[in-house]
């Protein structure tokens, strides 16, 4: 049985820790490393600096990076299932910073006005698909590799002799993934699917039945 996180122990946080250089066996190590502030350009040319694009104009303000062949898969695949599709778009867009859901079945079901029970056999079929699991009870951490809300966090910082303080610590997405897939404690299914390269699975091919309208074809 994994290990349950403890309360106060913010190592057991996705994301709850500044981001860091992989060790030289994690998938990520090539991609991670130390970052300069300093840029070296070539004799005689000069650089412009320009402040980075944003966006804030979407509805309801805040919004979050979706891979744009998850959100194709998920309507294939989901597409005899609209309740799991239902639930996973709606915790897609309850996902905190860093892609934790911190809702209640319940309150998810009452949301989308169903029945709890539907909303764990949902969230079962996407942790079995490597897209959810949960780190500690009544929370649910979405795949980083299909879909993340950016941004900074506050977590607590220990201070030796004094009161632990909160800081703002930005999540990265694969400083996430580095970090979850090095975590023995987190599912092999959710591990896999953070991996460089990893694939979603294939759709169903079955023929979908229609339904008889009993309308006669017009002559």
């Amino acid at each position: 049985m994994p290990a349950q996180p403890q309360p106060g122990d913010p190592r057991r946080v996705p994301g709850s820790s500044p981001p860091r250089a992989p060790s030289p066996r994690s998938p990520y190590a090539g991609t991670l490393g130390p970052r300069k502030n300093l840029v070296e350009l070539p004799v005689g040319h000069s650089a412009e600096v320009k402040p980075p694009v944003t966006a804030g104009d979407f509805v309801g303000k805040y919004f979050a990076q979706d891979s744009l062949e998850f959100l194709r898969w998920a309507a294939r695949y989901f597409r005899d299932d609209n309740v799991t599709l239902c639930v996973l778009l709606y915790m897609m867009g309850s996902q905190e910073v860093g892609g934790a859901v911190e809702l209640k079945q319940t309150e998810i079901a009452a949301e989308l006005e169903m029945d709890p029970a539907q909303v764990s056999r949902a969230q079962s079929k996407l942790k079995k698909l490597g897209l959810a699991y949960s780190p500690k009870k009544g929370s649910i951490q979405l795949q980083p590799a299909v879909t993340l809300r950016g941004g900074y966090r506050l977590v607590e910082k220990p201070v030796r002799g004094a009161v632990a303080k909160r800081v703002k610590v930005q999540v990265e997405q694969l400083s996430l993934l580095n970090e979850l897939v090095l975590d023995p404690d987190v599912p092999e299914e959710f591990r896999g699917m953070a991996l460089p390269g990893a694939k979603l699975p294939r759709p169903s091919a079955r023929t979908r039945k229609r339904k008889r309208t009993g309308k006669k074809p017009e002559e």
